[in-house]
């Protein structure tokens, strides 16, 4: 069998990070004291999305996502106008990730929580999405992204995602 080209893994693990556009996790920048709760809030759904985007379920992430077809996510100058478009897209990324044997882990070098409103929150993020490959190939990808969040019945859920790739160099 032909081996699969690290181009191959890029656009996938691209892709597949619609689904972690909507995550800003706190893996790796933990909650501060000074921090309200509702940021503290926040940050753990964020983290919990991005844990399952780390064992690509996208079912789980998406549990998260708000019905909304006005444009859910936005990426690379794509849009997902709706919810089922985009968890789609993320079903099929994922799958190629799996099939592939590859495995997915999203670093954030720094992330910010606005609270637009008592309800309505905006997390801007830069990180990096790393993609090994069942042969111990390493690609890394930076990015930016900004996520809004709705309080919805008491749960945090996602409303809009944006996420834009800075692609590496050939």
């Amino acid at each position: 069998m032909k081996p699969i080209p690290i181009r191959f893994f890029l656009a996938v693990a691209a892709f597949a990070c619609v689904a972690t556009a909507l995550v800003t996790g706190s893996q790796t920048v933990a909650p501060t004291p000074k921090q309200s709760e509702v940021e503290k809030a926040i940050l753990a759904r964020l983290n919990e999305i991005q844990t399952a985007a780390q064992a690509l379920d996208a079912d789980k992430v998406f549990s998260f996502v708000m019905e909304n077809n006005a444009g859910v996510v936005a990426q690379n100058g794509k849009i997902f106008m709706t919810r089922a478009d985009a968890l789609e897209s993320t079903r099929q990324s994922f799958q190629s990730l799996q099939n592939a044997g590859a495995h997915i882990e999203y670093r954030f070098d720094h992330q910010e929580v606005t609270l637009l409103a008592p309800a309505i929150a905006l997390v801007t993020a830069e990180g990096v999405t790393s993609v090994t490959t069942e042969d111990g190939r390493i690609s890394k990808t930076p990015f930016a992204q900004s996520v809004v969040l709705l309080l919805t019945n008491g749960d945090w859920k996602v409303f809009h995602a944006h996420r834009s790739f800075v692609s590496p160099p050939r």
